[in-house]
């Protein structure tokens, strides 16, 4: 199926489980609820004056994923293991008014949960950070679902139970951090591509002059600074409607044209580290 109609698919394919069975908003509007920028606040001295300024400043994209009802922030954790805390600006829906607003949310840095494989003088860790949340309260935001097997609701699971195999062709969201011009509001960017390599052992050499751990992928699709922690999912076709969430993308070298993705077993193994930790996060309605 060539890219053009798996476009036109696309609009027309809901997030399934992320929306109610009766609710008529198209993907792209409920990825921009699912997906969010990272950033932190950071003062600036206007240029040619003595007035400070605080600005956002964007570190990386994570998603949202709701287990038997617990609601969590997933990202890669080299993105938010940093000396200050990070906040998302969410695209949230009022459902009192029906209108969409802005909601701040904050992350505190120390509570993080991330994958206990912390790696080696050789290997990279496991690069996977998670975070339970509070749920907001009269707004709604999307999210990928994750069903353990015995769970009542397994059919209802977007979180595969294995880990996705070549040439598996895949759908990125994320927030890219020089696009070359400037948007007026927050919009993911998605971008095509396949997972086009998988070998079972520490095979790549990462910028950090470690290997990447054994179970992470390779993928052809062309992604920029900002990236990390972009949400892998498979592209939806016909015969493949169900949208399913397959990775994390954890590194990238635009040059190339190449990725490397952390797979969805790392992430299911993160959440399940992450369900009996207290609940953080912090909502503030304002302004965008």
């Amino acid at each position: 199926m060539n890219k053009i109609l798996a476009m036109a698919i696309l609009c027309i394919v809901t997030l399934a489980p992320l929306a109610q069975a009766d609710e008529k908003e198209d993907f792209y509007s409920q990825i921009n609820r699912a997906v969010i920028r990272l950033e932190h606040f950071e003062a600036i001295q206007q240029k040619g004056s003595t007035n400070v300024i605080t600005q956002n400043i964007p570190d990386g994209t994570a998603v949202f994923i709701a287990s038997s009802n617990v609601l969590y922030v997933v990202t890669v954790r080299h993105v938010v293991e940093k000396p200050y805390d990070l906040h998302a600006r969410v695209q949230c829906k009022n459902e009192k008014r029906g209108e969409q607003e802005v909601i701040l949310l904050e992350l505190p840095r120390d509570k993080w949960t991330y994958h206990e494989n912390n790696g080696d003088q050789n290997t990279d860790y496991v690069d996977v950070a998670v975070m339970k949340i509070f749920w907001i309260q009269d707004r709604s935001i999307k999210n990928f679902r994750y069903e353990p097997k015995g769970s009542k609701d397994h059919d209802k699971n977007q979180l595969p139970m294995e880990d996705a195999n070549p040439p598996q062709a895949i759908l990125v969201f994320g927030f890219p951090a020089d696009l070359g011009f400037q948007l007026l509001e927050q919009k993911p960017m998605g971008r095509f591509g396949i997972v086009s390599m998988k070998t079972g052992k520490e095979f790549l050499k990462l910028e950090s002059g470690k290997f990447a751990e054994e179970r992470c992928y390779l993928v052809d699709a062309r992604l920029f600074g900002g990236n990390s922690g972009s949400p892998v999912m498979n592209q939806m076709t016909i015969t493949d409607a169900a949208p399913r969430l397959l990775g994390l993308i954890k590194a990238a070298n635009a040059n190339l044209d190449f990725a490397v993705m952390e797979p969805v077993s790392r992430i299911r193994e993160t959440l399940d580290l992450a369900k009996d930790k207290p609940m953080s996060g912090n909502w503030k309605v304002v302004g965008q």
